[in-house]
């Protein structure tokens, strides 16, 4: 399928599954932490986790900073609502 810019566009037919689960900080990081919020990002065809903390300098993976795309998924999965 052509998109505007005349490139074709592919779609992902089994879009990759991603897992967000919410950790309790002050159990994982210290009772003296300035963490409020602390996630765990995994995807379903990539090896390895991504820590997605919020402190004092806002949202950050561990390893690979604000830009990161388990931010990203941390902030769509905290403002989609839950099924339960």
């Amino acid at each position: 399928m052509p998109s505007s810019n005349g490139y074709e566009v592919q779609f992902d037919l089994w879009p990759q599954r991603v897992f967000v689960d919410e950790l309790d900080a002050r159990a994982v990081v210290g009772a003296n932490t300035r963490v409020a919020a602390l996630y765990k990002v995994r995807y379903e065809r990539e090896p390895g986790v991504h820590q997605v903390f919020l402190d004092q300098h806002g949202w950050y993976c561990a390893d690979h900073g604000p830009s990161c795309k388990a931010v990203r998924a941390v902030a769509e999965w905290r403002t989609t609502p839950s099924s339960t």
